[in-house]
């Protein structure tokens, strides 16, 4: 039987046992509160810094929204201009086809006058060779009057035997003389009358000439306004499609925020459940988060998720200067998406927006991989996949503007530049 002070001293080392074993639990389980609640303070802080950039960006789109207006408005202001100048220009184009018209019927005019001058001119000829022919018949009469010895009215009247002969020789000479005077004088009527006639249809052509050339001059100058009326609906063209071109680049910039948006929101849920999650593990007595952590240091290199070596929009901005947490692979609908390295699907989503349908593997040491916007997933949460697997269909679901594999590479869930890796 073991002495009382025996007794007294095991009971007091089992006191201190006690006391050193509960200040032991007590100290560990204030250690994984420690780490559970500086885990917790970090993600809160990640969500108020994710809260400032959808703020950011939701102040740029409000801005670009109004820049849309003005252009919008520009537009607008612009195609009542264009309108106007329409109307101008068809009013300005009936006149000019009414002017072409004139100038028509008086080129039909001046064609007929000179075809009507040359038959007139004809027939001043032809007037002209018969007057010819009766003036030499004429002149021949009268040469063989005297060839004959009768060459005048007094010898003829002479050389009469008596008062009838007399008067039968004198009424011939005046017969003769009155008809070859007579028919001269009509010919020579008849010439000066179409003489008349063509000295007024050159007069009509001249004055056609002179209305035609008045017209063309005209027509000359309403062709420069045409032109410059044109000219002028060019420039304002010009500067409508330079107007809807402003429109598309803010609607394409507006996306991309919206896009940072959706991405930010949707991760700003991600890190809510977290915190959630940490409480309820806290609740439960463990600090553990889910997920592996560590440095992100990989010794090997992750293979490319496509085929496509195609760089539609590079990490980490786009062209327009905005931010872009991945590389977006160009590749047709369809093209087989493989996991850039071995690992565990820690999440495989279907949104309609944001990454559309996407898969995260992770690969250990808090490495981590995304695959967005693809068509259809082939894996889902817990699956292990191995390296150059088909994981996905790319495709251009969600917010994408087109087919492509958008590929990120994460260190402890923030996106790094996945070129270091591959």
């Amino acid at each position: 039987m073991l002495s009382k002070k025996l007794l007294k001293l095991l009971s007091l080392v089992l006191c201190l046992c006690f006391v050193f074993s509960s200040y032991a639990f007590t100290f560990n389980a204030l250690a994984d509160d420690e780490d559970t609640t500086a885990s917790i303070s970090e993600m809160k802080d990640k969500k108020e810094k994710i809260k400032e950039k959808i703020e950011e960006a939701q102040e740029e789109i409000d801005k670009l929204e109004e820049k849309k207006d003005e252009t919008q408005d520009t537009i607008s202001a612009l195609d009542k201009k264009i309108s106007l100048l329409r109307d101008e220009i068809n009013v300005l184009q009936d006149d000019i086809d009414d002017l072409k018209v004139q100038i028509g019927n008086c080129e039909a005019q001046i064609t007929q006058i000179e075809q009507d001058i040359i038959t007139a001119q004809a027939e001043i000829d032809a007037k002209q060779a018969e007057f010819d022919k009766t003036f030499s018949d004429y002149c021949q009469r009268l040469r063989a009057m005297y060839i004959s010895g009768s060459a005048t009215n007094l010898e003829v009247l002479l050389t009469s035997l008596d008062i009838s002969s007399i008067l039968t020789r004198s009424q011939m000479i005046k017969s003769v003389s009155e008809q070859d005077s007579k028919a001269l004088d009509d010919l020579m009527k008849k010439m000066e009358e179409i003489e008349q006639a063509k000295a007024e249809l050159e007069k009509k052509r001249n004055q056609l000439n002179e209305e035609k050339a008045k017209l063309q001059d005209d027509k000359k100058k309403l062709d420069s306004n045409m032109s410059e009326l044109k000219a002028s609906k060019s420039n304002l063209d010009a500067e409508v499609s330079r107007a809807n071109a402003l429109i598309k680049k803010l609607s394409s910039e507006t996306a991309e925020y919206q896009e940072a948006i959706e991405t930010n929101e949707e991760e700003l849920k991600e890190i809510e459940r977290e915190i959630e999650a940490a409480y309820a593990r806290a609740s439960r007595g463990t600090g553990a988060i889910s997920g592996s952590t560590g440095s992100g240091a990989y010794s090997g290199t992750l293979s490319y998720p496509t085929y496509s070596r195609s760089v539609s929009a590079n990490y980490p901005n786009y062209s327009s200067g905005r931010y872009h947490g991945g590389v977006d692979f160009r590749c047709p609908s369809g093209t087989a998406v493989c996991a850039a390295e071995s690992g565990t699907v820690i999440l495989a989503k279907n949104l309609n927006y944001s990454y559309g349908h996407y898969i995260i593997i992770d690969h250990g040491n808090g490495l981590s991989t995304l695959y967005a916007h693809n068509t259809t997933l082939l894996v889902g949460v817990g699956d292990h996949v191995s390296k150059g697997q088909t994981i996905a269909y790319s495709g251009s679901t969600g917010n994408s503007t087109g087919p492509h594999c958008h590929f990120e590479v994460r260190v402890n869930g923030t996106r790094v530049n996945p070129w270091n890796y591959l």
